[in-house]
């Protein structure tokens, strides 16, 4: 998932938000040392051995027709029964969306002949992230497209050390993607993981000529890369959202609603990325519009707009896992 605008992309506010959110968190200071490092790791692989899993389930299920709130729905209905939780909702991504589309509540979107669909979701143990992406071509017309990403990450994670600055790692995801005369979406990054946290204060960018950071041994990060037919660059439907997130401070709030959403998305999402659907198991749809309304209006969620190519005509290849950096190179938890 991907931030600047936080899932992929990253400014100043979301990751002061990020920060906030972490420190804020209840269960950190209170639980984070009863872990041994072992035990870290083994919940690292188990959410990424899930999130894999359903990954993969979830790409086979995309057929023109098909509706993506029936594939949302089969996600977070898999992640349930194998005894975990939504690192953030699962992103269907279609064509020139390059992120930050889950469906709405009751949204008649459905896959098209040809399209390309980006699957890009996640789970946690304890607090202890995934993040992983596909992408599938139903066309059949688009594959150096979908190579060109996966080489990309590949490459990355390949090449992955302790002490390397990523902006080295962003100049090599450059070359591979233009190697395939395709270009970055240069305004995407992957990003450091943290408890609690999809995206940490670190990045990890797809381009070389962005600042990058010095990485650290087993630090957690989710490899991320994006390939375009059009520009590459970026921009946010202010008119579209699909996905929120509380903010880890108090606001004033007036309507009972607002007030439950905000707890539930502290107790019950622990403050990680929600879909709006998510809130029906706890509420009415009019009280989800109203408890909604009033939290947007008063900036007491988070927003993650919907993040497309500004070339209407392109098309977006995603392909990304979770790695915890070791002394020897990559650990890899997204891989079956």
């Amino acid at each position: 998932m991907g931030e600047k605008y936080d899932y992929l992309m990253f400014d100043h506010k979301i990751l002061r938000h990020a920060r906030l959110q972490r420190e804020a968190h209840p269960d950190v200071k209170k639980k984070e040392k009863e872990f041994s490092d072992e035990e870290i790791t083994q919940k690292y692989h188990e959410a990424g051995k899930v999130a894999a899993q359903i990954r993969d389930k979830i790409a086979a299920m995309v057929k023109p027709g098909v509706k993506v709130y029936e594939l949302c729905l089969k996600a977070d209905e898999l992640i349930k029964e194998a005894g975990q939780h939504p690192s953030f909702p699962i992103n269907i991504s279609i064509n020139n969306v390059a992120a930050h589309y889950t469906a709405p509540i009751g949204s008649e979107l459905k896959i098209k002949k040809g399209d390309i669909v980006k699957v890009d979701l996640g789970t946690h143990v304890d607090g202890f992230i995934s993040d992983t992406a596909v992408t599938v071509d139903l066309s059949g017309k688009n594959q150096d497209l979908l190579k060109a990403t996966i080489e990309a990450t590949n490459t990355a994670i390949d090449l992955i050390r302790p002490g390397t600055n990523s902006q080295k790692l962003g100049a090599l995801i450059e070359d591979v993607i233009r190697g395939y005369d395709f270009n970055p979406v240069v305004d995407l990054s992957g990003h450091l993981v943290k408890r609690w946290v999809v995206h940490g204060d670190k990045s990890i960018p797809i381009v070389g000529n962005k600042g990058g950071d010095d990485i650290e041994a087993n630090e957690v990060y989710a490899i991320e890369t994006f390939a375009s037919t059009g520009s590459g660059s970026i921009h946010f439907d202010v008119n579209q959202v699909t996905i929120f997130r509380v903010v880890p401070y108090r606001v004033p709030l007036r309507s009972r609603p607002a007030r439950k959403i905000l707890s539930i998305g502290i107790k019950e999402f622990k403050g990680l990325p929600f879909a709006e659907r998510w809130l029906l198991n706890y509420l009415q749809p009019h009280e989800v519009r109203i408890g909604m309304r009033e939290l947007r209006k008063v900036g007491g969620v988070v927003e993650y707009h919907i993040l497309i190519d500004r070339d209407p005509t392109a098309l977006i290849s995603q392909h990304e896992h979770t790695l915890i950096v070791r002394e020897d190179g990559a650990e890899v938890t997204t891989k079956l």
